[in-house]
């Protein structure tokens, strides 16, 4: 008798696969102090509290005595901020608490005169190529012209912000400034100082007070 047995067929064993992903990167902003503020030109006062490089910007500026009896040319104020971004941002400045005097001699938003100078990569992982400040606010408020009375003529005041956040745009990128590196990086930065500056003269006597609060967004 023949007998013939018939074997079930090899199991084919799996020797590939995929794996599909998907994801999304977020347009992000930082803006942070870039380090200690500076006030020269000064008669007492000074700054009160400075916020390092990369922290939370909170700065406390007291101008001192800005009447007749501070002989300097200017009293100004030198913050410089960090910038980063992915994407493209703006940043908008807003005078968002203010107490002046309401007389025609006291010293008023229009007598503080507020610019940006000094913009740089900060890094090889930066770039300001697609950056630009705001024309009117791209002077540098501390070497504006005086007349002969000892006014200035600033090309942007206080007075040109708006009164609520987010603000008056006053820089502006088209592009990402942060090319790479996460945003505690210390190579993908844009460098700027904000510059505010009064010019001592005979105002009414009293105090004045503001808070100028920035804010930086993507589209």
């Amino acid at each position: 008798m023949l007998v013939s047995f018939c074997a079930p067929p090899s199991a084919q064993a799996q020797t590939s696969g995929t794996v599909a992903i998907s994801g999304t990167v977020t347009a992000a902003v930082k803006l942070t102090s870039g380090g200690a503020a500076t006030l020269t030109g000064n008669s007492g006062g000074g700054v009160t509290t400075s916020s390092g490089a990369d922290a939370a910007l909170a700065t406390v500026v007291d101008f001192g005595d800005v009447g007749p009896g501070n002989t300097s040319a200017y009293v100004c104020f030198t913050q410089p901020l960090f910038l980063r971004a992915n994407a493209p941002s703006t940043v908008s400045a807003a005078v968002t608490a203010e107490s002046f005097g309401g007389g025609g001699g006291d010293l008023a938003k229009t007598d503080i005169g507020i610019g940006f100078q000094n913009l740089a990569a900060g890094g090889v992982l930066s770039t300001i190529v697609n950056t630009s400040i705001t024309a009117a606010f791209s002077s540098d408020v501390c070497s504006a012209p005086i007349d002969a009375d000892g006014v200035p003529t600033f090309s942007a005041t206080l007075n040109d912000l708006a009164t609520a956040a987010p603000g008056t745009a006053v820089i502006a990128s088209t592009a990402a400034i942060s090319l790479g590196g996460s945003f505690n990086s210390p190579n993908n930065e844009a460098d700027i100082d904000l510059l505010l500056a009064i010019v001592p003269q005979a105002f009414t006597a009293g105090s004045f007070s503001a808070t100028v609060t920035f804010t930086m967004t993507t589209p």
